[in-house]
């Protein structure tokens, strides 16, 4: 696709100066600043971007490279296999939305009924936009912070379309009746199953690649995606694959699907983050001990939050303990990130105004601090009383998904179209996603926010369920409105990336940098 994604192919022994200075002059190595400043004795770059020089190939050995194994083939599947299904996600919520306040809307088609299209927009998020979006992120990371080429890029691109196959399988599954009917689980079987089997050669494929490094100094995004890839088949067999009852399997179902939103996403999401901030800013991280302060915590407390969904429910004293307990200490990864990443950016703010893509790592920074601090807010049980199960929750997720998640793969790909593949995007185009973006994002949190409220207020007072649904029309509206605007940005964003990657006229061509290399 990209003809410079064969570049490292070209170095070799008697002219390797002439080839640095030549990727150097390109941004092609672009060198994040990793070490911290209070690691003064390590040098304060990340490991080049430049996978290694091996001696050249002859034009046989060239043309025979299996197309499968471009560098870089198997994370451009899956980071544009994510934007993909970050457009379907936008649309299929904003059907939902529409459904909220004009019920008859496509009522005439059952695939399309309120009760299938959101768990289809549910894990559309969850495993198609979010997951394979950040997974392509990673695939990008790994090989450039281990200083080693993919493990396998084959692996990687053949897990990607399966993945791609099996979510489209799971999901007309879904839209005709075949849920299983539980949150976050509701992909039937065998796609259920299959979910977990990818995930497992993903993490083989990433996890080999970690352990035939060239560069010894293991960097904070590696353990961010270490921590996503190892844990999550035992969590998410646990969730699809066992047979639980009753409050126990209410139990279950939170700490699965909990992990599968802090363990999984936010662990990728805040991996990509630490990587590209720096190279944005090009500085070093803040502190790199308090990056490790806010990982290993991180670590420690998550895994025990999916507990406080079943606050003030049937179920044993000490699980609400211990959930509250680690919601509330979840402060100490959030304040140590904020600081982090606080302290990188301070004094950068002009920035602000030349680059897009650090505009939207500032958006993710405050969504994840914001969600952060809102989800431990909501373990307090005399709060969660009043607002669990209002709008409240549907507000907190999205300023999740959308600020934190959707703003944080903007920025890596704004990142890999400018400083990896060279390409100059459409800045107006730009503009209008991070601004639609922006505005969507808001007008959807405040106003689901603000319905939440008024609805706990009104239970608290005695009011029915019933008594408040007519309060929540004009509320509903502006939801569909905010989703609009997310809808028209992404779709933005999506064409801003096509036209951005097919244009011919700023490819940086292979025969372009022989002519330089070997002049």
């Amino acid at each position: 696709m990209i003809t410079n994604l064969y570049l490292h192919h070209y170095n070799n022994k008697y002219n390797e100066k002439k080839c640095n200075r030549l990727h150097t002059k390109l941004n092609l190595i672009d060198p994040p600043h990793i070490m911290s400043n209070d690691t003064p004795t390590i040098t304060s770059s990340l490991p080049s971007d430049n996978l290694g020089a091996n001696d050249r190939p002859s034009f046989a050995q060239l043309i025979a490279i299996p197309a499968l194994e471009r560098k870089d083939h198997a994370m451009q599947v899956w980071l544009f296999s994510g934007v993909f299904w970050m457009v379907v996600a936008a649309s299929i919520g904003l059907i939902e939305a529409i459904k909220l306040f004009y019920p008859e809307f496509l009522q005439s088609v059952p695939a399309l009924a309120y009760g299938r299209l959101r768990p289809v927009h549910v894990n559309v998020g969850l495993f198609g936009f979010m997951s394979m979006g950040y997974l392509g992120a990673a695939f990008y990371m790994v090989p450039r912070l281990t200083q080693s080429n993919l493990y396998s890029e084959t692996l990687g691109v053949l897990t990607a379309w399966g993945w791609n196959i099996n979510l489209l399988g799971g999901l007309l599954g879904i839209l005709m009746g075949f849920s299983k009917g539980k949150e976050y689980e509701e992909l039937p079987f065998p796609f259920d199953m299959m979910i977990g089997i990818l995930e497992i050669l993903i993490a083989g494929n990433l996890f080999s690649t970690i352990t035939i490094r060239k560069e010894p100094r293991l960097y904070v995004s590696l353990w961010y995606i270490l921590l996503a890839i190892i844990p999550f088949p035992i969590y998410y067999t646990l969730g699809n694959m066992m047979n639980f009852r009753g409050i126990e399997d209410a139990i279950v179902n939170w700490f699965y699907s909990h992990n599968l939103f802090g363990l999984w996403l936010t662990t990728l999401g805040l991996a990509t983050l630490y990587y590209i901030v720096p190279k944005q800013l090009n500085k070093p991280l803040f502190s790199h001990a308090i990056s490790f302060l806010g990982f290993w915590t991180l670590a420690a407390f998550y895994p025990w939050n999916g507990g406080h969904h079943v606050i003030w429910g049937p179920v044993p004293g000490w699980v609400m303990t211990a959930s509250v307990t680690a919601s509330i200490a979840m402060l100490i990864p959030t304040f140590a990130t904020m600081v982090n990443f606080g302290g990188t950016a301070w004094g950068e703010w002009g920035l602000l105004k030349r680059d897009i893509g650090f505009r939207f790592s500032i958006l993710a920074y405050l969504s994840y601090v914001g969600t952060s601090l809102w989800g431990s807010s909501l373990a307090i049980m005399d709060l969660n009383a009043k607002l669990h199960f209002t709008s409240t929750t549907i507000a907190h997720v999205h300023l999740g998904f959308v600020g934190f998640g959707l703003a944080g793969l903007a920025a890596f790909i704004y990142f890999y179209l400018e400083r990896s593949l060279k390409r100059e995007y459409s800045k107006p185009l730009a503009e209008w996603h991070f601004w639609l973006t922006v505005f969507g994002t808001i007008g959807y949190v405040v106003s689901m926010g603000t319905l939440g409220w008024l609805e706990g207020t009104q239970w608290e007072a005695g009011n029915s369920v019933q008594g408040v649904m007519g309060m929540r029309y004009w509320y509903n509206v502006a939801r569909a409105g905010s989703g609009s605007l997310l809808l028209i940005a992404q779709v933005l964003f999506a064409w801003n990336i096509w036209r951005t990657v097919t244009r011919p006229d700023n490819l940086i061509t292979v025969e372009a940098v022989e002519a330089e290399v070997f002049h």
